[in-house]
């Protein structure tokens, strides 16, 4: 039979651990310090709750199989050799209000990890298996001793990750997350922000772009060097990389323009590599890459994924439609490798307004809790294109699941949504960045839509938390309004 653990540490205690500890769950509540010591070892196979005045100190080892939720304090480690490793088997997911300070970071869990609360590393960052999701406002930061994450498509950075400020001054720097300066003029510090997945797609010259924009900046004002770049093959979003095209954007990052750089083959290996003879750029502002290609000849007028029961429903509509052969739609468990779910076919030329349909079925079985599809459109010669993403949350039997989109929004409400496993008391509640509760919501449902719509509507400019509560956990999410 077999057996699950409970280790509960109570207030007024402290556990001070130097060798191994094998716990099915791990819950601190109250003032109480978990402390694991160099040398030591805690390892739970199922999740890890830090409530509200409970600190961990981990200059040991701990291993987490399930969720790691901090609502409390998690100290800086010192010790060169203090590890958080992520080993589970199913999606796990860091939350809650506190921020996460490891030492080193180690993820093996095919099913990957979903961050929702800020992680800064000072060591390494080793990616064995799945994919690492930070959410909009979670980045990872790499602080200045932390060197450049070891990706591949199987296991990867999905989000934002910033570098936090390095001397670069006039010598050589990286590669570190996909950003190369050959030596050049001085820059002083340099900043970098990498963001890859969905949220990474613009729109540069009425064509998408690849799913990865670098962010930089520098303390020399004006400062041009040559950029050289790289990014796994996994996030061409179906880009033609033999005509690689540079593309930058200033703040407040509303244009795109071409870049410094030419158009280059940059599709003979994975990752691809753009390394041309290209002339210096100011090393300020977003970059990323296209090709030259055209955007779809059919004009959208709708395009729509939601869930229908077990199932996803996707509903578009042309206005018109010029050699249109047909559409596939394409699924992707993490917005970057997609896979065909089906085909319909197109009208081929028509300047009449056609409605198409498709249902993907029980989508609960590819176990992530967010679909993404998108149109792959073929012409008539073989030509394709690709239209927007759309997302379908997936419920869950097993965690609780909070998301907001568009985050960050402006004018209308963001969709909040919240699913929990069962149906139990629930409380939801937003506040404003100094803690002040402005509403909340009671339910027992198993899944809320729209929660807070009206309060949220008339939020002034800003950043907000929603924070939800209920039996054995809980996740805050940061709320962006512009």
């Amino acid at each position: 039979m077999k057996k699950n653990y409970l280790l509960s540490l109570m207030p007024g205690l402290a556990l001070m651990l130097s060798g191994p500890l094998a716990q099915g769950q791990i819950s601190v509540s109250g003032p109480v310090t978990l402390y694991i010591g160099p040398g030591g070892l805690v390892a739970t196979p199922s999740y890890l709750t830090l409530s509200g005045g409970a600190t961990l100190t981990n200059e040991g080892q701990l291993d987490v199989g399930g969720d790691l939720t901090n609502n409390g304090t998690v100290t800086t480690p010192i010790t060169p050799a203090a590890l958080l490793r992520a080993n589970g088997s199913i999606l796990q997911n860091f939350t809650g209000s506190g921020a996460l300070p490891v030492q080193n970071l180690t993820v093996n869990n095919p099913a990957g990890v979903a961050v929702g609360t800020p992680i800064s590393v000072a060591g390494t960052v080793t990616l064995t298996n799945g994919l690492v999701t930070m959410a909009p406002a979670a980045p990872l930061l790499l602080l200045p001793t932390a060197p450049d994450p070891t990706e591949t498509t199987g296991a990867r950075l999905v989000g934002p990750v910033n570098m936090a400020a390095r001397a670069v001054n006039a010598a050589a720097f990286g590669p570190f997350l996909g950003l190369t300066l050959p030596a050049g003029a001085a820059v002083g510090n340099l900043t970098l922000t990498r963001v890859t997945g969905p949220t990474a797609v613009t729109t540069v010259n009425s064509n998408a772009s690849a799913a990865v924009y670098w962010e930089v900046s520098t303390s020399v004002a004006g400062a041009s060097r040559v950029m050289n770049f790289s990014w796994l093959a996994a996030l061409d979003n179906g880009r033609n990389m033999a005509q690689a095209t540079p593309y930058r954007s200033d703040a407040p990052y509303t244009y795109w323009v071409r870049a410094a750089g030419p158009t280059a083959n940059a599709a003979t290996g994975d990752p691809r590599q753009y390394v041309p003879a290209a002339p210096a750029e100011v090393v300020a502002g977003r970059f990323t890459l296209s090709d030259p290609s055209n955007p779809l000849p059919v004009e959208l007028s709708a395009f729509a994924a939601r869930r229908q029961g077990l199932d996803a429903r996707l509903d578009w509509s042309t206005a018109s439609e010029k050699n249109s052969a047909y559409f596939d739609v394409e699924r992707s468990r993490d917005g970057l490798v997609f896979e065909r779910a089906g085909r319909v076919a197109g009208q081929g030329s028509s300047s009449t307004t056609h409605a198409y349909q498709f249902v993907d079925p029980k989508v609960a079985q590819y176990g992530v809790p967010t679909l993404y599809y998108r149109l792959r459109q073929v012409d008539t010669d073989g030509t394709a294109r690709y239209s927007p993403l759309r997302t379908v949350g997936v419920e869950s039997a097993t965690a609780l699941l909070l998301s907001a989109w568009p985050n960050p929004s402006t004018g209308a409400a963001p969709h909040i949504r919240v699913e929990q496993p069962f149906e139990l008391p629930l409380t939801a509640t937003l506040s404003d960045a100094t803690g002040r509760r402005l509403a909340e919501f009671r339910t027992t449902r198993r899944v809320s839509e729209d929660l807070f719509a009206d309060e949220a509507a008339a939020l002034s400019s800003g950043v907000y938390l929603v924070r939800v509560t209920t039996t054995g956990t809980s996740q805050v999410l940061k709320l962006v309004r512009e």
